[in-house]
């Protein structure tokens, strides 16, 4: 059985793809959160999954390096990668200071780059998978998420670059945007937007959350985690055999390219 490698495994969206994957793959749940990880793991073996976990902070090189040794001894050698580790929030760009800029590139982008380095140096020219997730927000140009959106379209370029370097191979990398998905990022968005004056005083997070969805996305619908777990598995996948460098998006026609 392959070895799939999934960061920010703790999250929803994280925890959806691991389950996806889990369908055909081994997987290494990892995560900067230890109990979350732990408790995503569990639930994922109860439910029959081949599954270990990982405690990782994926904007360091030796806690990347230290996943995939765990991988290797646990379950074998990873062969594909989900990288959906990422943090952000809403803020205003003239009030963005240097540590919040530094440290959403921090995990967004060098996390990035360190998992997907660490998987092309240990592949060394033998086929493999890698699908990053970005975001929409590399697309849109919003002011208030000028970190998080620049980040992610940083995410999407490298991509682009590991599949140069591994096409001869047979080593794949792809991008997905999700859209709109409630997750605890979206709620904790939600609630700033109420705490400053920028939604309905008398609405719920969940009300925000449903406004915008409704005022962006033309399918008038969220996504959920489950669609983009499926787009993820699909391009880790031998039915995307011949896919490579290439960013979708699963967004209800948000961004239409």
């Amino acid at each position: 059985m392959s070895v799939a490698l999934v960061t920010g495994g703790a999250g929803g969206l994280g925890v959806a793809i691991a389950a996806r994957l889990a369908e055909e793959h081994a997987v290494l749940l990892t995560d900067v959160n230890a109990e979350r990880i732990a408790e995503a793991s569990g639930r994922l073996a109860a439910n029959g999954a081949k599954v270990a976990h990982a405690v990782c902070d994926v904007s360091r090189r030796d806690s990347v390096q230290a996943a995939f040794a765990a991988a290797e001894e646990q379950l074998g050698e990873v062969t594909v990668l989900a990288n959906v580790a990422g943090v952000g929030k809403f803020h205003p760009f003239t009030e963005l200071t240097e540590e919040m800029w530094d440290r959403t590139y921090a995990v967004n982008a060098r996390g990035t780059f360190l998992t997907c380095q660490e998987l092309v140096r240990r592949r060394a020219g033998r086929p493999g998978a890698i699908v990053n997730i970005a975001s929409i927000g590399a697309r849109l140009g919003m002011e208030m998420v000028a970190d998080y959106g620049s980040s992610k379209a940083a995410v999407i370029e490298l991509t682009h670059t590991i599949a140069r370097i591994g096409a001869p191979s047979g080593l794949r990398a792809n991008t997905v945007m999700p859209g709109l998905i409630w997750t605890d990022m979206w709620r904790t968005t939600a609630e700033w937007l109420l705490a400053n004056g920028l939604a309905p005083a008398d609405a719920t997070a969940e009300q925000v959350f449903a406004g915008t969805v409704d005022r962006m996305v033309p399918m008038k619908r969220p996504q959920t985690p489950a669609d983009i777990a499926e787009m993820v598995a699909f391009l880790l996948s031998e039915k995307a055999a011949n896919i490579t460098g290439q960013t979708i998006a699963v967004d209800g026609g948000t961004v239409m390219t």
